[in-house]
């Protein structure tokens, strides 16, 4: 336990304290009652998480999402529960009126026999399930077949596919853009509403475009959590490898997924234009002067929910995205990945380096304005009200 602790407070120095109070434990146990203490007629229950209600804190774009649904829900006149979405203890949902979120409650209200009809919202946080798990899995299966070893922890595989609220509540409100709303509209009959993801402006992309050199242009960051393969990390290296004239930046978990390091050690640190830095904090100096050094973040991701690492340094830095479709983000202009293999990098990387200066420069400012006012956290929390809203009174 004190080796984990100090893994926890050197990696997730946020966490820590969360940790050290038991709030963690807390979190998939208890049930959050009347968070904003109301007298109101009618009641919600969120299932989502609850680290954001116990301690003030913004970690994730998710603690602001968790707190936008409660604090919309209440302004439309609900006493706000709220559950993590692994709650299993008993808990009985004829008192609530409508239920929203995501998690092993919905399974537990639609195989409850309940006679009250309880409204049900889905939260998409990620492209639907089936399509996840499949692309995600297909490219642990393209790794194979070029490396000959199975790197299935680098995946991003959902065990609990929870289909009950993917195809028998009242409506889905998706996070990102209307790629994501349709891969539910496959398998779902229903109302389905996109909702752009938010992302925490903390740094002047202005200052920082116009004090990036020219060398910038040649300059691309990776910047992903877990799951390296299914966000095409490994596309990257073996590209970047074999063009030792462009850099490539690395920044994420990487020592959380040893397997995958022990395959590609050589790419991630033996290579002079690949530069790994591991976890980095969007605050700390260091991710400032990576934004310097990039014009570009490229992301071949094979599955996403509106992207917010992407738009994280989109708005902030300014930088040109060089993404896949399922990354489910819209900006200004982007480059797209067609294909997630090399060659679809390649295709994407050339045309990228073809821009010149002006070019370049014109549409890192576009895409950050564009970020700035399209996923700000003020507008995400609109439009998410707006989506609530409709499907709470409008049908």
């Amino acid at each position: 336990m004190n080796s984990l602790k100090k893994y926890i407070k050197k990696r997730f120095p946020s966490f820590f304290s969360l940790f050290r109070s038991g709030y963690l434990l807390y979190n998939n146990s208890k049930r959050i009652k009347n968070f904003y203490k109301t007298n109101y007629k009618k009641n919600a229950l969120l299932t989502y998480i609850t680290v954001p209600f116990i301690k003030d804190s913004f970690v994730h774009t998710n603690y602001f999402e968790a707190k936008s649904w409660a604090k919309i829900l209440s302004e439309l006149g609900y006493n706000i529960d709220v559950v993590n979405y692994e709650y299993n203890s008993e808990l009985d949902l004829s008192k609530y009126d409508i239920i929203c979120g995501f998690g092993n409650v919905f399974q537990k209200y639609f195989e409850g026999s309940y006679n009250k009809k309880i409204k049900t919202i889905y939260y998409g946080t990620g492209m639907h399930v089936c399509h996840q798990n499949h692309a995600t899995l297909q490219r642990i299966k393209n790794v194979y077949d070029h490396k000959g070893i199975w790197l299935g922890k680098s995946a991003r595989f959902v065990e609990k596919t929870w289909t009950h609220q993917t195809s028998l509540v009242d409506g889905i409100i998706a996070l990102g853009n209307d790629k994501c709303a349709d891969s539910f509209k496959k398998y779902y009959e229903g109302k389905v509403l996109a909702v752009p993801a938010p992302f925490y402006h903390i740094h002047n992309a202005e200052e920082l475009i116009n004090q990036r050199s020219v060398e910038a242009n040649k300059n691309f960051l990776w910047f992903g959590s877990s799951g390296l393969i299914h966000k095409g990390l490994d596309l990257l290296l073996d590209y970047f490898s074999n063009n030792p004239d462009l850099t490539l930046h690395v920044c994420g978990p990487i020592d959380k997924e040893v397997d995958f390091v022990n395959v590609y050690r050589k790419e991630l640190f033996e290579n002079k234009n690949i530069i790994t830095y591991g976890f980095l904090d969007i605050n700390s100096e260091t991710f400032v002067e990576i934004l310097k050094k990039c014009s570009f973040v490229v992301f071949p991701s094979c599955s996403e929910g509106g992207s917010p690492s992407v738009l994280t340094v989109v708005g902030n830095g300014g930088l040109i995205p060089i993404i896949s479709h399922e990354t489910t983000v819209s900006t200004a202009n982007e480059i797209w990945i067609e294909k997630l293999t090399y060659e679809g990098i390649e295709q994407s990387i050339k045309m990228a380096i073809s821009l010149d200066g002006a070019t370049i420069k014109k549409m890192q400012i576009d895409n950050y304005e564009f970020v700035k006012e399209h996923n700000s956290t003020s507008n995400y929390y609109n439009e998410l009200k707006s989506a609530i809203t409709s499907l709470v009174v409008g049908s």
